[in-house]
């Protein structure tokens, strides 16, 4: 027994020596590739690994591993392109407005002057009160009023009043309304041919008339509500199921599109039945939600894009 056990002894220090040569030094033959794969050891000792010699990697690095500087370098190039960018500071402020109003306009010129007339405007009406001449004129061409539009006959301030604000508020809220909505818009209607200018330009008039049809009382409304609500329409008939998330009074919300257009009918009409009080022209907004609700059915039965047609072959016609 005795030296049964010393030889089982010499037995098992051979097998672990010739094992640890094998291991530090051997290769394995692959069936599949026809070539040899080479066993690595992990740096720090541990498990072995079998390297892929299908994988190509510009980087030998591992999750984990350090450069020669002793900075950690991730295992995924993505990864790094990312977080370097994290630390990269943001454009001036200049060239960020700049870049956005550039590619504004390359998206939709139609958005973009939309944008930037309102913006003129509005500056303008921050100098009504000490320029009497600016006044005057922004009074009598920039406002929709049955004063304006029937009895001195500017029908242009069926239009013009749409692009006219005089409250930071208001120009913010229709502006990003005007964005968020136009966009989807003109994507949805570029795919049939159909320019975006001619939606906001009928839905301005279509909502200044609602206007003037429903005022009793001698008043005057301005901003691009009526065309902002006139795309928001048309978009959540479209887009029923869309998800759209809104503030009110500081409360998120998030709910279908098709629910908020409801919403907004049910408010426009209590408003103009007085059960919905402040200084808001309800009939206006009614007369955008109408126009896009109608465009929409006659965008769905075709009728848009054939009339769409009909007038580019008259215009080239008269070319």
């Amino acid at each position: 027994m005795i030296g049964t056990r010393q030889n089982m002894k010499y037995h098992a220090l051979f097998f672990l020596l010739v094992t640890t040569l094998a291991l530090s030094s051997a290769t394995v033959p692959s069936a599949s590739l026809g070539s040899a794969t080479k066993l690595h050891l992990i740096r720090g000792g541990g498990p072995y690994y079998e390297s892929n010699p299908s994988y190509h990697s510009s980087s030998a690095s591992t999750l984990g591993d350090l450069d020669e500087q002793g900075v950690y370098r991730g295992a995924s190039s993505v990864r790094s392109k990312l977080q370097y960018t994290q630390y990269q500071r943001p454009p001036p402020i200049t060239q960020a407005v700049r870049n956005y109003f550039v590619s504004l306009h390359q998206f939709s010129p139609t958005l973009f002057y939309g944008t930037t007339t309102s913006l003129v405007f509005f500056i303008l009406w921050q100098f009504q009160s000490t320029s009497h001449s600016i006044g005057k004129i922004l009074r009598n061409h920039f406002v929709c009023s049955r004063y304006n539009v029937m009895q001195k006959k500017r029908l242009h301030a069926l239009v013009l009043s749409a692009f006219s604000h005089a409250s930071l508020q208001h120009l913010a809220v229709n502006l990003y309304a005007y964005s968020t909505f136009g966009r989807s818009v003109k994507q949805t209607l570029v795919n049939q041919g159909v320019a975006l200018w001619p939606f906001v330009c009928s839905a301005s008039i279509f909502a200044s008339l609602t206007f003037l049809a429903m005022d009793r009382g001698g008043g005057s409304c301005i901003g691009l509500s009526g065309v902002t609500l006139a795309l928001l329409a048309f978009d959540s008939l479209v887009y029923p199921s869309k998800e759209l998330r809104l503030f009110v009074s500081f409360v998120p919300i998030q709910l279908p599109a098709y629910y908020l257009f409801l919403g907004l009918v049910g408010i426009s009409i209590a408003g103009i039945m007085g059960l919905v009080g402040g200084n808001v022209a309800h009939s206006t907004h009614l007369g955008g939600l109408l126009f896009g609700s109608l465009f929409y059915e006659a965008f769905k039965r075709g009728y848009v894009r054939q009339l769409n047609y009909k007038v580019r072959k008259a215009y080239y016609a008269l070319r």
